[in-house]
C-alpha cells in the first residue's frame, strides 16, 4: 500500500511527488487527454506517459476518467459520456491499471430511487466491458449537493443504501466503489463501521478526511455552512488507523491517493498562500505510519 495523490501527466507534479517521497498516482484523464484510446498515436504517447511516472518511482494506482452525469437529459452528452468511459477503460488495461474511477450519473431533481433504472442500462453494460478488459469500476460516492448531503447532484450512488440498490441491479464483480470517509463523516456515518461492511467493494481510497464543527452544528443544524468541512487526512474526524485495518482486513491491497483542493485553509488561495502541497505532505506524513509502502 502507497500513499499518493490525484494528477495529470504534469511534468512538475511529477517531480513534487518524486522529490517528497510519495509512491503513487491517481491519473486524471479527460476526454481532451492526447493518450487516450482513439487520438492519433495514442499508444506511444500512453508508453511515454507511463514511463515518465515510472522513472519516477510512482505507481499509477487508478485512473479517474469520468466524474460526469452519465444519465444527462441530452442523449448526444450521454453518449460522449460513455464513450468517454470505454476509453478510460481501454487506456487502464493498455497500462496494466486494475482500476478506473468516476460518477455513477443521476437523474437530476428527482429521488435517488429514480436513477436506478437507467443505472441498471448503462453500467450493466459498461460493467460487461470492463469485465472483458480485465479492469474494474470503482464509483466516487460524493452526494454532490449542498452542506455535503445527497440533495442535488450527479451522483445517485451517495448513500450506503443506494450502494445496496445498485449492486443489486448490476450484480458485478466489476463494480466496486471508490471509497472516502470524508463524504460519509459529512452524513455522520462512521467509516470505520461502513469500511467493515463494505470493504470487499471498495476498490481504490480517496485520501480525504471531513471536520464535523460541534458549535455550528449544535448552534445551527447540520444543514448550515460550516457545520461540516472537508480537510486532508490528519485534521479531520477519521481514525485512519482503524480504517486502514479494515480495509486491510477485507482484503484491500490497493493505494491511499489524497484527493486535495478541498481544505479551506490548506489550499492555494487567490492572491493569498499556496499552501495545496503542505496540506499533502500533511496528509502523508499522518497517514505514512499505517502502511508499508509496496
Amino acid at each position: 500500500m502507497r500513499i499518493g495523490f490525484m494528477t495529470t501527466h504534469d511534468p512538475e507534479r511529477i517531480a513534487f511527488a518524486r522529490s517528497n517521497g510519495f509512491g503513487c498516482v491517481e491519473l486524471i484523464v479527460k476526454p481532451d487527454t492526447p493518450y487516450l484510446p482513439g487520438k492519433d498515436g495514442w499508444q506511444d504517447r500512453a508508453a511515454q506517459m507511463e514511463a515518465d511516472f515510472d522513472a519516477a518511482g510512482l505507481r499509477i494506482s487508478c485512473v479517474a476518467g469520468f466524474y460526469v452525469n452519465h444519465m444527462d437529459a441530452d442523449p448526444q452528452v450521454a453518449a460522449a459520456h460513455a464513450e468517454q468511459t470505454r476509453r478510460t477503460i481501454l487506456l487502464a488495461e493498455f497500462l496494466g491499471v486494475p482500476t478506473v474511477a468516476g460518477f455513477s450519473g443521476r437523474v437530476v431533481g428527482e429521488d435517488l430511487e429514480a436513477s436506478l433504472p437507467r443505472f441498471k442500462q448503462i453500467w450493466s453494460e459498461h460493467a460487461r466491458f470492463a469485465a472483458d478488459h480485465g479492469v474494474r469500476i470503482a464509483f466516487e460516492h460524493c452526494p454532490m449537493g449542498r452542506f455535503h448531503s445527497p440533495f442535488g447532484g450527479i451522483n445517485c450512488i451517495c448513500t450506503p443504501a443506494m450502494w445496496d440498490r445498485c449492486f443489486d441491479a448490476v450484480p458485478s464483480d466489476a463494480l466496486g466503489l471508490e471509497w472516502d470517509p470524508s463524504h460519509l463523516v459529512c452524513m455522520q456515518i462512521d467509516p470505520v463501521a461502513n469500511a467493515r461492511r463494505y470493504g470487499s467493494k471498495v476498490f481504490h481510497v480517496h485520501a480525504k478526511d471531513a471536520k464535523v464543527n460541534r458549535d455550528a452544528v449544535a448552534r445551527f443544524g447540520l444543514y448550515h455552512e460550516g457545520a461540516t468541512e472537508h480537510c486532508f487526512p490528519g485534521l479531520g474526524d477519521t481514525n485512519w488507523g482503524a480504517v486502514i485495518k479494515e480495509l486491510r482486513r477485507a482484503g484491500y491491497d490497493g493505494d491511499l491517493n489524497i484527493e486535495g483542493w478541498h481544505d479551506d485553509v490548506f489550499q492555494n488561495h487567490d492572491n493569498g498562500p499556496q499552501l495545496e502541497d503542505l496540506g499533502l505532505l500533511i496528509a502523508k506524513r499522518h497517514l505514512e505510519p499505517f502502511v508499508d509502502g509496496v
